[in-house]
């Protein structure tokens, strides 16, 4: 057997990929292959409509539409009725002891909107925050019970962010230092779930790192302990050379640059958002986008160095309701703005 070290790989699952019982069933089949690989990482997303039910509970109780403890009955049920499908009689009792606590802390969130009348910033990120907390245990519980060893992991003990909650700002030091102390201790035989989106400020309270805020723990992860790749999972076989709802034979590009990658997303293509991809800038890790429902297909590469296209243009995006403004005259030359 060699003794060289087992790559790392660091695989992210969104929403659309860990949406029902069944969808995480095809997410275990692709961790067990990953796992043969090399050491892998999981980060979670919410359950499919957790996180809509969740806005939607806030939004209940500020109004007064409904009491909180029906909230908090239909999600848990949503989430058992996913569990039950996933695991057997002795695993669902201990998943639910880790999980009941979430469960009673979202109960006393929503209490507190529904007499308060209004939901700070800070209490929004602790109440969206749940979906993940609760997701992971389910997709580790999920794994164990398919002979994938798995444990999970509450991102709020490696990410450190400010108080900007709702969309926080990352403390890049901090949390490279936690992730990499995490992952000193952590077992090599195991596979970690990871909570995507959450994490935590200095003083240990719950924030959320915005949009993509799960692709962005994934990275994060991988650029702090220098992972072969990340791997995004999602619901297409890639980044398209168009939108396909426009362009009939728009088709899937095998490799980008990082540029490209930026450029397209801030042109309107559904890449990454930018700040994603700089933890895998910074160590020249490469970014696998994958399909969940057709694992088998290449996707698509980005990395330092991408691929030339073979034809003059690899990809066409567009920005919608956006008005040009040209401002013509004598008088204007040399003035900025």
């Amino acid at each position: 057997m060699s003794d060289e070290p087992r790559p790392l790989i660091v695989a992210k699952f969104g929403g659309t990929s860990v949406a029902d019982a069944g969808r995480i069933e095809e997410v275990c089949k692709i961790v067990a292959n990953t796992a043969r690989d090399g050491r892998t990482i999981v980060v979670v997303s919410a359950l499919g409509g957790m996180t809509d039910a969740l806005v939607g509970s806030i939004d209940n109780a500020i109004t007064r539409s409904g009491q909180p403890s029906e909230s908090v009955a239909a999600l848990v049920e949503r989430f058992e009725k996913a569990a039950t499908r996933l695991l057997p009689a002795d695993s669902l009792s201990e998943l639910f002891a880790v999980v009941n606590q979430h469960w009673a802390d979202l109960g006393e969130l929503l209490d507190g909107i529904f007499l308060l009348r209004e939901c700070t910033p800070r209490t929004r990120d602790a109440v969206m925050a749940i979906g993940e907390l609760v997701n992971a245990p389910l997709v580790a519980a999920a794994l164990a019970a398919r002979d994938v060893a798995a444990l999970p992991v509450d991102a709020r003990e490696l990410i450190r962010t400010d108080n900007n909650f709702g969309e926080a700002n990352v403390d890049i030091d901090a949390s490279y230092g936690n992730i990499r102390r995490w992952h000193e201790a952590f077992p090599a035989n195991r596979v970690a779930v990871v909570t995507g989106f959450v994490a935590s400020t200095a003083s240990k309270v719950t924030s959320t790192l915005g949009r993509s805020g799960s692709d962005y723990t994934a990275t994060l992860i991988g650029g702090a302990l220098d992972a072969e790749r990340v791997e995004i999972w999602t619901d297409v076989d890639g980044v398209m050379s168009a939108d396909p709802r426009v362009v009939n034979d728009a088709y899937t590009i095998d490799e980008l640059s990082y540029v490209e990658a930026g450029e397209m997303a801030y042109f309107g293509a559904k890449v990454l958002h930018p700040r994603t991809m700089r933890p895998l800038i910074a160590r020249s890790i490469s970014l696998h986008i994958k399909n969940t429902f057709n694992p088998s297909a290449k996707g698509t590469i980005i990395s330092k160095a991408g691929r030339p296209s073979g034809g003059m243009v690899k990809a066409i995006t567009s920005v919608r309701d956006v008005a040009v403004l040209m401002i013509e005259g004598t008088g204007m030359a040399g003035v900025p703005g």
